[in-house]
């Protein structure tokens, strides 16, 4: 049996839609936080036409990077 995830479903309403997808990296290392950084920077470039924002945050402290995009669909 397959079934649908939520996103799946939410993403079939015929409505105009923006997706914002939010993911937290653990970075203890300052290569795996430049790796997220540089990826970040390849979407921005491969994908502008895509993107409504993007956002990087490095916060040192707690050792991560969180990245946010919204996407226009």
């Amino acid at each position: 049996m397959n079934m649908k995830t939520m996103a799946e479903e939410l993403r079939e309403i015929p409505a105009k839609k923006k997706i914002i997808t939010s993911v937290e990296y653990e970075c203890r290392d300052r290569g795996t936080a430049d790796e997220v950084f540089s990826t970040v920077t390849g979407i921005v470039t491969d994908h502008l036409d895509e993107l409504a924002k993007i956002t990087f945050d490095r916060n040192e402290a707690d050792h991560t990077c969180k990245v946010e995009v919204t996407q226009n669909v």
